[in-house]
């Protein structure tokens, strides 16, 4: 059932990246505010875990870390591929990572959580590959957000071939909590008000989005949250 499931969630990536693209993702300029968050600095080693087409890898390389990708998508690997020549990346189950223990200084994994069939093994598997002193980096999906109220529960707008799934606040928290992680900071995550400044100048417009992750708005008003994690004593 698991196996069948995972693929299905696979076969969904491959066509949604074949048909929309970059287009079906955030803008590059985007994914600036996890390499704050992060403080990302020159040597780095970063795993983004279910990397898509490397829109985030391509940042932290200009950073000048060192970048490995792995994603299950045939699509989105042979684009991350061409994006980021500079990155290593691998075509494989995030579940079950093909990496040394401790080989990372910094883990990330984008809005991707809410996709996988088993949450337990996928993060196991992070802290596993990731350093003691590994800072970690998760998008996820708020269940009680106006947005996902009235998309999943009332218009029934849920997509069960991608698998998409949320949880609250408190829910998120337990989830990294019970599984090994430290909560660091929280941040409510606001680029879809991007779309509201898209008038604006660029330069204008870059500074709004790197500046957004303090709290334009209340953490329980966000579409998703933006965990900064780091790693239990052992």
């Amino acid at each position: 059932m698991s196996l069948n499931k995972q693929q299905k969630i696979v076969n969904w990536f491959d066509i949604t990246y074949k048909r929309k693209g970059f287009s079906y993702l955030r803008t590059s300029e985007a994914y600036e505010v996890f390499t704050k968050i992060l403080n990302l600095k020159s040597g780095d080693s970063v795993l983004d875990v279910a990397c898509g087409p490397g829109l985030f890898l391509s940042l932290a390389n200009e950073i000048d870390c060192r970048c490995t990708g792995i994603d299950a998508s045939k699509e989105a690997v042979k684009m991350a591929r061409n994006y980021t020549p500079e990155s290593e990346i691998y075509l494989g189950n995030s579940e079950k990572l093909p990496f040394e223990d401790n080989s990372f200084d910094v883990v990330v994994c984008i809005g991707a959580l809410e996709r996988f069939v088993n949450l337990q093994e996928a993060l196991a598997e992070q802290l596993r590959v990731a350093k003691q002193n590994s800072r970690f980096c998760f998008l996820v999906r708020n269940s009680s957000s106006i947005l996902w109220t009235i998309n999943m529960k009332i218009l029934r707008r849920q997509n069960t071939a991608g698998h998409q799934d949320a949880k609250s606040l408190d829910q998120w928290k337990h989830v990294f909590e019970s599984n090994g992680f430290n909560i660091e900071k929280i941040f409510p995550d606001q680029w879809p008000l991007h779309k509201i400044f898209s008038f604006f100048p660029l330069f204008i417009k870059k500074r709004i989005m790197l500046s957004i992750h303090k709290g334009v708005f209340p953490l329980s008003l966000s579409g998703e949250f933006i965990f900064l994690l780091s790693k239990k004593n052992p």
